[in-house]
């Protein structure tokens, strides 16, 4: 199996600190030394790194550690090859343009579904048209074939950019689909990346009983007041007291938790959570107050859906369960 790593943040944030930890899972401290990846958005531009190389022994991946590059929302991988061989164009992030914004997405688990070329061309998601894939893959994983085959049911059911509670409620329901009749032999974690702002996490099937891997994901909110962080991979600490300001939050999303740190949350079974501005979103409802912020997905080529009206509550919910977490909205 392999991990992920995502980094959600209300303002630009180093990553340096959590993809350091993350490399030693990359044939030092874990298994997983078939290449690694990592995907950073800048504006609406985006930054991709690949290597075939163990992570803690990459080049490549030092220069990234110790470069300082500052993101509102990013995706690395390590992998531990179960499908495909150990060639680039397996390694993930993988990336695609669709509707004129770049997506992006990482994926921890098999896919049995999409275990195969002929599997892709005959499980077509959602309302995919038979004969009309705007996306196929390039290598031979199952993670970017299920991939494609998200954005192929997207692009087929939309004509508009959706809102960001309709793309919740759409994704939900594609990855119902993906695991139908298949959740037994189904391990479905992943992160998707939907431009600079917006991440969405998934999470299937979570802990099981006697599994020496772990098939889930965790999260962290990091807000003021900050304090210090020690990794679970080297020896090396950082007073975030010191390194971020009072408007700084950052939602932190991995495998297994890259820190000591008490406040890590396990993400439940078959859940889907998106992230903005570092703050957790779990409901489709809760979406539409990023929405009103002008914060949704953007394109200089497509149009957007229109709102549907308000729902006063929604904030109120979302604030209401992240309180409940320690997480609060802050000012600016």
């Amino acid at each position: 199996m392999c991990q992920l790593l995502g980094m959600n943040c209300a303002d630009k944030t180093d990553f340096g600190f959590s993809f350091r930890g993350f490399c030693q899972r990359g044939g030092c401290t874990d298994i997983h030394s078939h290449g690694w990846g990592l995907c950073s958005y800048e504006g609406a531009g985006l930054r991709s790194f690949h290597d075939t190389l163990p992570a803690y022994q990459s080049p490549l991946a030092s220069l990234v550690s110790n470069y300082p590059m500052k993101t509102h929302n990013m995706i690395a991988h390590v992998r531990y090859a179960t499908q495909g061989a150990v060639n680039l164009e397996n390694v993930h992030p993988f990336s695609r343009e669709m509707w004129g914004i770049q997506w992006c997405f990482a994926h921890n688990g098999d896919v049995p579904k999409y275990s195969s070329m002929d599997n892709f061309q005959n499980h077509l998601l959602g309302n995919t048209p038979v004969g009309k894939k705007t996306f196929n893959p390039v290598g031979d994983t199952d993670s970017e074939a299920v991939f494609c085959a998200i954005l192929n049911a997207l692009n087929a059911e939309f004509d508009q950019l959706p809102t960001l509670q309709v793309l919740h409620e759409t994704l939900k329901r594609l990855c119902d689909e993906i695991l139908r009749g298949r959740q037994q032999e189904t391990i479905f974690n992943f992160l998707l990346g939907c431009g600079q702002y917006t991440l969405f996490a998934y999470s299937w099937p979570g802990r099981r009983p006697g599994s020496q891997v772990w098939n889930g994901l965790y999260y962290i909110v990091r807000q003021p007041p900050f304090s210090t962080a020690q990794l679970v991979d080297i020896d090396y600490s950082i007073d975030f007291a010191k390194q971020n300001i009072p408007t700084d939050r950052i939602a932190v999303i991995t495998t297994k938790p890259l820190t000591h740190e008490k406040d890590w949350k396990e993400m439940k079974r078959g859940e889907l959570i998106m992230f903005d501005k570092g703050l957790p979103y779990r409901a489709p409802s809760e979406c539409e107050a990023v929405e009103r912020q002008g914060r949704g997905l953007l394109s200089k080529s497509f149009g957007k859906s229109p709102l549907l009206k308000p729902h006063a509550g929604d904030l109120s919910t979302v604030l209401k369960s992240n309180a409940a977490e320690g997480i609060f909205q802050l000012n600016g």
